[in-house]
């Protein structure tokens, strides 16, 4: 017999006071995200919006393939995905891989059993709709499955587990107030996940993402075309909760559309606060950008949080 009465790994997923699983889909994911410390909801065209805001997507100039990777505190993270358009329309297909590596398995005499690796899966199937010039909507389906497979004589801990979750999106540019974006987004709503031989079903992590951005160069000197600025606030609460707000604050620096740098600051809960910086280059229908969070987490070893996206639009 094991110590175990669940598969090993739940501990790892289901976290907090409500035992929430499939926390990997909060993780900071996105060198443009993360260079604004998360503050990117009221973010238009974005394409790593597919992740944090749907609604993002619906402002995609051309049709876009891309590359996101992440290495966050032992994990690593990819994301590879593509989101046509067809007139006022768009629509993506992601697959997001969540490397969480390995534990110890042990029986209840503190005897080695063998190594169990742990890996999260999201297939993300994104709409989004361009309603007018001035609101966009967006929505994600997500089918999640968390594994687990042992290998050294304890294959009974192998096993599937999976899940459904939605995201629901909008992104506003404010009429009369030039150069000014609301966003907000409803993400990973739906039913929990079930662990074999569990008993209970552990929710999705549920949160309500509300954000403001700030085009100040559109917004104060309209003829500037060298350069721009722009601020973005988010702030965030647990859906089932309400008890846990969290702020994100972001700024993007820009010479000639080539150029961004970018820097923000986030106040969140689980040893996330702290600064980030990231960089980008446009250069016609290429982009790269790089990111780095500076939170309890990080150092600089071999598992610092270190951000990568790549982009090109058709």
């Amino acid at each position: 017999s094991t110590a175990q009465e669940s598969p090993p790994g739940t501990e790892l997923r289901s976290q907090s006071s409500t035992r929430e699983t499939a926390r990997f889909l909060l993780s900071p994911i996105g060198a443009r995200t993360v260079g604004l410390a998360g503050a990117v909801s009221a973010s238009r065209g974005d394409i790593e919006g597919v992740l944090w805001n749907p609604a993002s997507a619906a402002g995609i100039s051309r049709s876009t393939a891309y590359f996101l990777a992440a290495n966050d505190f032992g994990t690593a993270s990819q994301v590879l995905g593509f989101v046509g358009r067809w007139g006022a329309w768009r629509a993506g297909l992601s697959y997001y891989h969540y490397d969480l590596g390995s534990i110890d398995a042990r029986d209840e005499d503190n005897q080695s059993l063998g190594t169990i690796g742990l890996d999260d899966d999201a297939l993300i199937v994104t709409g989004g709709y361009g309603l007018s010039s001035a609101v966009d909507l967006g929505v994600n389906y997500k089918l999640v499955r968390l594994s687990s497979a042992c290998s050294g004589g304890c294959e009974a801990y192998d096993g599937r587990s999976y899940g459904h979750a939605f995201d629901l999106g909008v992104v506003a540019a404010i009429v009369g107030a030039r150069g000014l974006t609301i966003g907000a987004a409803l993400r990973n709503l739906g039913p929990g996940i079930e662990f074999a031989g569990g008993g209970t079903s552990d929710p999705m992590p549920s949160r309500l993402r509300m954000g403001v951005s700030l085009d100040a160069t559109r917004a104060f000197l309209p003829d500037e075309e060298r350069f721009g600025f722009v601020l973005q606030v988010d702030v965030q609460e647990t859906v089932t909760e309400f008890d846990d707000l969290e702020g994100y604050l972001g700024a993007e620096a820009s010479v000639r559309g080539i150029l961004y740098l970018r820097g923000g600051y986030a106040w969140t809960s689980a040893g996330r606060s702290g600064a980030a910086l990231g960089i980008g280059i446009r250069y016609d229908r290429l982009r790269v950008d790089l990111g780095r969070s500076f939170d309890d987490f990080s150092g600089f070893d071999a598992d610092s949080p270190f951000q990568l996206s790549l982009a090109f639009g058709f």
